[in-house]
């Protein structure tokens, strides 16, 4: 039990960004390669990769539910370490994603992205952390904010930087690999981002976030699996968030049950005074990451 909450969510949380900042090549090819081109998915419909993005954003970017709610276990394997515990994730549109850790039916942490700034409290130890986008380095080399990040978490596909994708439809590039269509926005000078689909249904079943050269290290992957109907789309049950290449490859999955739209929830965690703050740097030493 100790430090679990940072264990679990410092870890991987953070630490996914910071390597996804160094990630590495990967076998998927490079739409920086064909920049700026729009290839054909379906040469018979003239299927562009502008109209393919249009049909993956009515599959996975409708939100008529403004929230999601659900139970879910959390597992880590990795550095060492195996952890399993039961927990809540809380989501509400372009407001809050919520992550709560129990074990024992006490809660002992939370993870709580706003789009003002990221909060991780211990419960166990009574220390929290809070933290801009800004303040988190990896994270804003990364280019990644809370809009990108509640893209990842309900499963839908972004531009890094940009909060309305629909404004973006003519920044992806389209191609073919493994048996996946894969979409990946151009101009984005520093990492690659790779939207993994099945054509035939348009769903999002893996991002993966690389470096553009040879010798950056690391990749991300967030895999999404066990879909079924919420609301007007498909969602996922399963999420699995891969740190590899790095040398201290870390996995992290959520099992997601009992998925609802209940909104009769407190979207704001309120931090005891008892509590001490420490920084992310401070976190992240003491973990020796």
């Amino acid at each position: 039990m100790k430090h679990l909450l940072f264990i679990l969510i410092a870890t991987v949380c953070l630490t996914a960004c910071r390597s996804a900042k160094n990630a590495s090549k990967s076998p998927v090819p490079d739409a920086s390669e064909n920049a700026g081109t729009q290839h054909t998915l379906n040469p018979s419909k003239g299927t562009t990769a502008t109209a393919y993005v249009q049909q993956v954003i009515q599959q996975c970017n409708s939100h008529a539910k403004p929230c999601v709610t659900a139970n879910v276990k959390v597992a880590l394997r990795g550095l060492g370490k195996e952890l399993s515990v039961n927990g809540a994730l809380r989501m509400k549109r372009d407001d809050v994603i919520r992550l709560s850790l129990r074990f024992l039916g006490m809660e002992v942490g939370i993870m709580e992205f706003t789009p003002q700034d990221v909060l991780l409290v211990d419960r166990f130890h009574k220390q929290y952390v809070r933290a801009s986008y800004h303040e988190v380095s990896f994270l804003k080399q990364a280019n990644l904010d809370f809009y990108a990040l509640q893209s990842l978490f309900w499963n839908e596909l972004f531009v890094p930087g940009t909060r309305d994708v629909k404004s973006c439809m003519n920044r992806f590039n389209l191609f073919k690999a493994n048996g996946y269509t894969i979409l990946s926005p151009t101009n984005t000078p520093k990492l690659t981002y790779s939207f993994l689909t099945h054509a035939n249904r348009a769903l999002i079943e893996q991002v993966r976030v690389q470096g553009r050269k040879a010798t950056d290290k690391g990749e991300f992957c967030w895999t999404y699996a066990n879909f079924s109907a919420f609301g007007t789309r498909q969602f996922p049950h399963s999420m699995e968030m891969n740190v590899t290449g790095t040398g201290r490859d870390i996995k992290l999955s959520l099992d997601l049950s009992a998925i609802s739209a209940d909104s009769n929830w407190n979207t704001r965690t309120t931090i005891s005074s008892k509590y001490q703050r420490r920084t992310v740097d401070e976190v992240l030493s003491g973990l020796k990451l």
